[in-house]
């Protein structure tokens, strides 16, 4: 359904008074923003998308829609402008412990779209909404338990206000009394609890071994759909064999010609189609091989070491740093990639040399003090157009021999510059 104002798709499926309701919120934000709404429950209230859609639009379209409770993203870090939103919304920001890839998004949006007969337009409301459904997969187990307790306790409180101070850090009991007092309670303040590195390094293995669960279900879907094919065509290679033997039995069939006719004809155009099918089936097949081929190519090259990680560096300020050590456990021997080192100068270089990198590698220009920092500490500064870089579930890898090689490239070009210095020192000291 499209909409005035670029707006792909709205679904209202909750029946409840606009702007009085607890929201979940996803957001992508870009060139085209996608914006998801589901209640407390799970249930959606809206999907849509806009293109050039304005800060102000966008915040006055969610405060349209209900009171947001969660401000929710599929990546991690977080963007700026969800910050800006959770901030000036007074809702809570949630954040993945590692970005969500692109097959998990898809593959949450489909569920939704099937079970509630979505239909979503482009990649942007499928990300806003696998974003708005990871956070209320992680709040799920505490809004059963605030149902349960309240029913429980046969308590009148308004359940979602309740879920809604339980996200801000409440407890149950701290958050119905806060309901109960006769005067209308402030605007709840989050409650923040400091992450241990433990507790944020556990939340990260967590995420790694669903995705590795789900890697391994997918394994063994392929395996078992490559099993299928075969067998597929096995059989219809067979149906084949077995229609060409009909086919030669009625063309012997001297007595009944205009039926011997029709049936070859009939016979003859479901030998195409199963041939068809035949041709599609291993194409399939070749395909899932290939994709086969290439995650067990990805996890050996990984095992062996021929693939090193390039931990990135979003922006290369203090600011920046401080994130991808937190984010990236930044130390000692790690290769780096500046993907934005505009910003950067002699004290960002000094820190970032100091944490101990092996290389750093760069996607654009660097300032000459950074340079010289650089080259002070021995670090090879690399252009990210010398190496060949694959994006493998959104972090950079590169070969360790094309790593390699290039370093030995300018190791080559640094001593011939030494060179051609000294040979000119000495021309010009013969000629004075």
């Amino acid at each position: 359904m499209h909409l005035k104002g670029g707006v792909t798709l709205l679904i209202n499926l909750v029946d409840a008074e606009l702007g009085s309701r607890r929201l979940i919120v996803g957001i992508d934000p870009g060139v085209t923003v996608g914006l998801a709404a589901l209640s407390l429950d799970g249930n959606p209230v809206f999907v849509g998308s806009k293109r050039g859609w304005p800060l102000s639009s966008l915040i006055h379209k969610i405060t349209e829609l209900g009171e947001p409770a969660i401000i929710s993203s599929d990546v991690s870090p977080a963007p700026d402008l969800l910050e800006k939103i959770s901030v000036k919304l007074n809702a809570v920001l949630f954040v993945p412990s590692i970005s969500m890839s692109a097959e998990e998004k898809h593959q949450v949006a489909r569920a939704y779209m099937e079970q509630y007969g979505l239909k979503l337009e482009n990649a942007h409301e499928i990300d806003a909404l696998a974003a708005a459904v990871k956070a209320y997969q992680h709040y799920k187990g505490k809004f059963e338990k605030v149902e349960a307790r309240i029913k429980r306790l046969g308590l009148k409180v308004p359940v979602d206000e309740v879920k809604n101070l339980v996200v801000r850090g409440y407890t149950v009991k701290g958050a119905v009394q806060l309901l109960q007092k006769p005067e209308k309670p402030p605007v709840p303040p989050l409650i923040k609890r400091p992450v241990s590195q433990e507790a944020r390094l556990k939340n990260i293995i967590r995420e790694l071994n669903e995705r590795l669960i789900r890697e391994k279900e997918k394994t063994k879907r392929l395996r078992e759909a490559n099993r299928e094919l075969h067998l597929k065509i096995k059989g219809l290679r067979s149906e084949i064999s077995s229609l060409k033997e009909k086919i030669k039995a009625i063309r012997s069939e001297q007595t009944v010609q205009i039926r011997r006719e029709r049936e070859y004809q009939r016979l003859l155009d479901e030998v195409k189609r199963l041939r068809s099918k035949v041709a599609e089936y291993s194409k399939q097949l070749e395909e899932y091989k290939r994709r086969f081929n290439q995650m067990q190519r990805l996890r050996e090259l990984e095992s062996r070491g021929k693939l090193l990680l390039l931990k990135p560096i979003e922006a290369f300020t203090e600011k920046g740093l401080r994130k991808a050590f937190q984010l990236y456990n930044i130390k000692t021997g790690d290769s780096v990639i500046l993907l934005d080192p505009s910003g950067g100068g002699a004290s960002t270089a000094e820190t970032l040399a100091k944490r101990g990198v092996k290389t750093v590698v760069t996607r654009g220009s660097m300032s000459h003090y950074a340079l010289e920092v650089f080259s002070k500490y021995l670090i090879p500064v690399i252009s990210s157009k010398r190496l060949k870089i694959e994006w493998i579930e959104g972090l950079p890898y590169v070969s360790a021999e094309d790593l390699k090689r290039a370093l030995k490239e300018i190791r080559e070009a640094e001593v011939t510059d030494a060179y051609q210095v000294i040979k000119a020192i000495v021309e010009n000291h013969r000629k004075g």
